[in-house]
């Protein structure tokens, strides 16, 4: 009998013993210490935003991962482009490759103002294309910024 007892004693302190979460491995500390140097609000990128510059004029309709690129003289037909969407700590980038061509849209999370409106836009932008790189401003469709 003393031994049954022994074993109703240590059964449940083995059973509490086995609950109890694992030791974190090696890897935690810098697993964790990448993860605390990007902002958290870096994954709140919209999927949709519309970017834009002057000087030339250009426009990017992006939504999820397509890119829909015009100008003044294709706005009736815009090149459509299929890129891969990455966050990191400088911002979003839309890149990828277009006929062997590449692309890229970087968007930050930056105050951005098109030095010909009076409108401040939530994100700066760098557009990629055909070796020419030009700056802008961009925004979430669904909340336009208001005029200034």
């Amino acid at each position: 009998m003393p031994s049954f007892r022994l074993l109703l004693t240590i059964l449940p302190m083995a059973m509490l013993a086995a609950c109890s979460p694992a030791a974190p491995d090696a890897d935690t500390p810098a697993r964790e210490a990448a993860a605390a140097q990007v902002d958290p609000d870096m994954a709140a990128f919209p999927a949709n935003l519309q970017a834009a510059g002057v000087e030339p004029f250009w426009g990017v309709k992006v939504e999820g991962a397509t890119l829909a690129y015009t100008t003044p003289e294709t706005m009736d037909a815009p090149r459509l482009l299929q890129a891969t969407r990455r966050i990191d700590a400088d911002g979003l980038h839309l890149a990828g490759e277009d006929g062997g061509t590449p692309f890229r849209l970087d968007v930050r999370r930056e105050p951005c103002s098109d030095g010909m409106s009076d409108m401040t836009y939530p994100f700066s932008v760098s557009w990629l294309l055909d070796g020419r790189t030009a700056k802008g401003c961009a925004f979430d469709p669904a909340s336009p910024p208001p005029p200034q």
